[in-house]
């Protein structure tokens, strides 16, 4: 092995690794979730088994905030 070759599976190692500790996180919250109920929860795993990145993404932005921090926009 090449030393190029050694440091792109490390690379990819971690990524992969990040990836899938995003997800549980993900999953995680979503079970913890006071705001959904049983099937709003089941949606939202199901949609993290079959389209994981874009239902990671979607969660982290739309989902439920801690202690109420949602984005807002003032129009002055």
């Amino acid at each position: 092995m090449t030393a190029d070759l050694i440091l792109a599976s490390a690379v990819a190692g971690a990524a992969g690794a990040a990836y899938l500790t995003a997800i549980a996180y993900a999953v995680v919250t979503i079970l913890r979730s006071p705001k959904l109920e049983t099937w709003g929860r089941a949606f939202w795993v199901a949609a993290l088994v079959c389209v994981p990145l874009v239902a990671m993404v979607v969660w982290f932005v739309a989902g439920p905030r801690p202690f109420d921090t949602a984005l807002s926009f003032s129009r002055r």
